[in-house]
């Protein structure tokens, strides 16, 4: 995760206030195409906010985000507010992005909500985007469902449905925000393995968790965020078996 020219994201000194309140603190990274980023730590450190920004869904107060070469800078927003717009909606054509609570359509079927998009934002032809959500949603197992409605549906279908839509805008990466935080415990797996199944497929993700021995086992990288800042980095499950801070030890020994 060292800084390398090839990196697919590349994100410097990244700050985020509200009001009197610094939520991200000169927090910098980067990772390369292909990498599963787990990134943990407590509550309200800061975690969803660092994916809301690499979405373009928060203005940067400070630093810059790259993604795929496109860069965004907290200080172009002051120079030129157009041009620092249609570079974030440029940027953000390449970020695909799951929440917590799904976010479907409840009124539209499966299938349509993942074609919707790929029509209106993508301007697909509609025959092209419903062949492309078939395969998708045979992709996270859910080739039977298509005309199923979100609400007759258990969590963990609902958010491998979240998964398909956002592969439907064919990201280069994919961001998730503790995805199986309104599961139960037994839906939970269903999720994990489609993330497995893209890594395994090539897609650069950047996942919040506190699912602790997925982001041991899965993970190319490890963050751990306090306070808004990233207190470490490690390589795969180093983190678990020799942290190198103080605060690290302290929340994996609650969390393990």
């Amino acid at each position: 995760m060292s800084q390398k020219p090839q990196s697919l994201i590349h994100v410097s000194n990244l700050c985020k206030n509200y009001g009197e309140n610094r939520i991200l603190r000169n927090v910098s990274f980067d990772i390369e195409g292909g990498d599963l980023v787990s990134v943990i730590g407590p509550s309200g450190c800061g975690k969803s906010t660092l994916l809301r920004c690499l979405n373009c869904l928060e203005m940067l107060d400070q630093g810059e985000i790259t993604i795929d070469g496109v860069c965004l800078r907290a200080a172009d927003h002051a120079k030129d507010e157009d041009l620092f717009w249609r570079l974030a909606h440029c940027l953000r054509q390449n970020v695909g992005m799951v929440f917590q609570e799904f976010n479907l359509f409840p009124h539209k079927t499966l299938l349509d909500n993942i074609v919707l998009a790929q029509v209106v934002v993508k301007k697909e032809n509609p025959k092209m985007a419903q062949k492309l959500a078939s395969t998708l949603l045979e992709k996270v197992g859910l080739g039977a469902f298509g005309e199923r409605f979100p609400w007759s549906l258990s969590g963990g279908q609902k958010q491998r449905a979240a998964i398909a839509r956002a592969l439907a805008m064919r990201p280069k990466v994919m961001l998730y925000d503790e995805p199986t935080s309104s599961l139960d415990p037994e839906m939970v797996e269903e999720v994990l393995q489609v993330m497995r199944d893209l890594d395994l497929e090539g897609m650069t993700q950047i996942i919040v968790t506190h699912e602790m021995r997925f982001a041991k086992d899965a993970s190319d990288y490890i963050v751990y965020m306090e306070n808004g800042e990233i207190i470490e980095i490690s390589d795969e499950d180093e983190i678990f078996i020799n942290p190198q801070d103080d605060r690290t030890r302290r929340f994996l020994k609650r969390y393990m």
